[in-house]
């Protein structure tokens, strides 16, 4: 369970980042915004915050002039912003860093899309995970992300959870074995199969 607590309270932590920061009242601003990916999986291993927002017609400036405000929080290291439009991710990217503690980095990823973005999306994930996981596919997950933090291996958690929900895969030395039959060049487009539970 030691697994399970930590994930909980890195979510906890997370919560008070988003709401001290006011995140998401701030992307609701000009469209709708999800808090994606492992915060709202209850999968946190490492300090990342993942947020998609959807609008009829983004816009990087607008949306630059919602989080203009953060640099004055001195807990607010960094504030960076990519567009990402020509590429496959059709969107623009902004990324915050933030000190919650000394040595303590938490970095959160924000999308901005348009509403009628094609391609794989993470809030099209948030229910069809948390309907699939239970509480042993959640203790695989996060033992696995564990060991790829430990082993500074970096790859997309949604590898993670593909091969433990759909194939069944309970070890760190299973999943780089599988990982070696991947293709991670290219945007993951996996759904769970079917409901685990």
């Amino acid at each position: 369970m030691e697994l399970l607590k930590r994930a909980q309270e890195r979510k906890e932590t997370a919560s008070l980042i988003l709401e001290e920061l006011e995140l998401l009242e701030k992307w609701n601003t000009i469209g709708q915004a999800y808090v994606v990916g492992a915060t709202a999986y209850d999968l946190l291993v490492d300090q990342d915050i993942d947020i998609e927002t959807f609008c009829v017609r983004p816009n990087a400036a607008e949306a630059m002039s919602i989080l203009a405000n953060l640099t004055g929080n001195p807990k607010v290291i960094e504030l960076k912003y990519r567009n990402y439009l020509e590429t496959p991710f059709n969107g623009y990217y902004f990324k915050i860093q933030y000190e919650h503690a000394p040595l303590e980095i938490w970095n959160i990823d924000m999308w901005l899309f348009s509403e009628t973005r094609k391609g794989p999306l993470s809030r099209d994930l948030v229910s069809l995970m948390n309907d699939s996981l239970t509480i042993e596919s959640r203790k695989y997950i996060l033992n696995i992300k564990e060991e790829l933090l430990k082993k500074s291996i970096a790859l997309p958690s949604i590898y993670v959870y593909e091969a433990v929900l759909d194939y069944d895969i309970r070890c760190i030395d299973d999943f780089l074995y599988w990982m070696e039959k991947q293709d991670v060049g290219n945007q993951s487009h996996w759904r769970p199969s079917n409901n685990n539970k």
